[in-house]
């Protein structure tokens, strides 16, 4: 791969497209990150070659100057909403695109034409209920509670909640639909398992290869099923099962949607050795496991989607060749998620970053920010990529890491929802 010298512009500007605007500039790439933030609140700004301050959903002028700057290429990266801008923007100025406006929307965009190419194609999925805002009697007499109610307009476990009543389900229901931009609101069979998997492949060429897969462990105190995660583990232990039962399925969608050269996850549970897939994503994943996999497995799926932005192909991995999802070394993503106050005081993330084992830091917070009490993913401060040789020397190397940050509110209070034990991290290494 040589694409010294390409210019390549991003999208986004958090902490994860800042990794990737830094590997992009170690592959020589001219980087450019383009929104309408300022630094502060696009990190991925401080680091590029250039910054433009510009809202990219204006399709004309990005075209204009795409072609003025003579730019080679966009990366999208971990943001839904950006997409329908990304292929707009690429059908436009003719630059590579990893989809089609079809394939995002049902991959990405919309959660229920998703359902929809699942049972089309025999992908298993929860079961969804018939409910519009009418909340009709009929319908109503038709649910099974609990369920799962969830917006079809939010990603990172935003707005999702479990309903036990009915009058639970009407007042969350209407709550949900005023806020709501599409007004697609979903009511499904809730899946009482605590067993949640991920899926990513890579499609080189129009093959699907598995390259990673890892469960969810979520913080003891906060078991419900919206929840931050606390740990990714790699690799799940139900790989082979996966590969057995729900796999070709997969593949068939995949393959009957047309995708060629792109990453695409699938999120789901597991209960009673059964696989329920709810969600998908055509994007990168915020959990970058391609940082395990290059080590391990010698593929970078981030270069080879780099490469594919600024060129169209992707030659510079084998995903058939390469590819192997039972990674040979014990990993997860070390969610450090906060509890609501403000950020007054860090120490021992400078420590941290500097042990072997930690491979990566993705920083989201920074002092005086405010974390709010919700269940997403934005009370994370640091999402950190852990390696060691057995689940053993892993969980030693959990316990030291969690004994070594401390995150402070205004009252002196830490903020970490939970700090943990050699046993409790192996307990979750184990069961994932």
């Amino acid at each position: 791969m040589n694409i010294k010298g390409k210019k390549l512009i991003f999208l986004g500007g958090s902490g994860l497209d800042a990794c990737a605007v830094k590997r992009a500039q170690e592959l020589g790439v001219h980087t450019i990150v383009a929104n309408k933030f300022d630094s502060d609140r696009s990190p991925a700004k401080k680091i590029a070659d250039e910054a433009w301050n510009i809202d990219f959903s204006d399709t004309d002028k990005m075209v204009d100057l795409i072609k003025k700057n003579h730019v080679d290429g966009i990366f999208v990266g971990w943001t839904d909403s950006h997409l329908q801008h990304y292929v707009r923007i690429c059908e436009r100025a003719g630059l590579p695109c990893c989809g089609t406006a079809e394939q995002f929307d049902i991959l990405s965009n919309d959660k229920r034409r998703f359902k929809q190419a699942c049972r089309e194609y025999g992908v298993p999925t929860p079961f969804e209920y018939k409910l519009d805002i009418n909340l009709n009697r009929e319908d109503l007499d038709n649910i099974k509670y609990p369920v799962l109610v969830k917006p079809a307009d939010e990603s990172g476990s935003r707005g999702i909640k479990r309903c036990d009543t009915e009058e639970d389900l009407v007042s969350y229901y209407k709550e949900l639909y005023e806020h709501s931009v599409s007004k697609k609101i979903f009511v499904e069979q809730y899946i009482d398992s605590d067993k949640e998997i991920y899926i990513h492949y890579t499609v080189q060429d129009g093959y699907c290869s598995l390259s990673s897969t890892f469960m969810k462990q979520k913080p003891i105190h906060e078991g419900n099923v919206a929840s931050s995660a606390i740990l990714h583990v790699f690799p799940s232990s139900y790989v082979d099962l996966y590969r057995n039962t729900a796999e070709p399925a997969v593949v068939h969608m995949f393959k009957a949607l047309g995708l060629k050269n792109c990453l695409v996850m699938m999120q789901g549970f597991i209960k009673d050795n059964q696989f329920y897939f709810y969600e998908s994503g055509l994007r990168m994943g915020g959990e970058q496991f391609y940082v395990f996999a290059d080590p391990l497995n010698g593929i970078n799926a981030l270069d080879m989607m780099i490469e594919f932005s600024v060129t169209g192909k992707m030659t510079c991995g084998n995903a058939k060749e390469q590819d192997n999802p039972k990674f040979s070394k014990n990993c997860c993503n070390y969610y450090i998620t906060l509890m609501p106050g403000v950020i007054s005081s860090i120490s021992g993330i400078e420590e941290i970053e500097k042990m072997p084992q930690v491979l990566q830091n993705a920083t989201f917070k920074k002092l005086g920010d405010e974390i709010s009490p919700t269940n997403s993913l934005d009370r994370v401060i640091y999402r950190l990529h852990v390696m060691d040789d057995t689940p053993e020397t892993l969980a030693k190397t959990l316990e030291k890491i969690s004994n070594t940050l401390h995150i402070n509110d205004q009252d002196g209070n830490e903020m970490q929802v939970e700090r943990l034990s050699y046993y409790r991290a192996l307990e979750m290494i184990r069961n994932s």
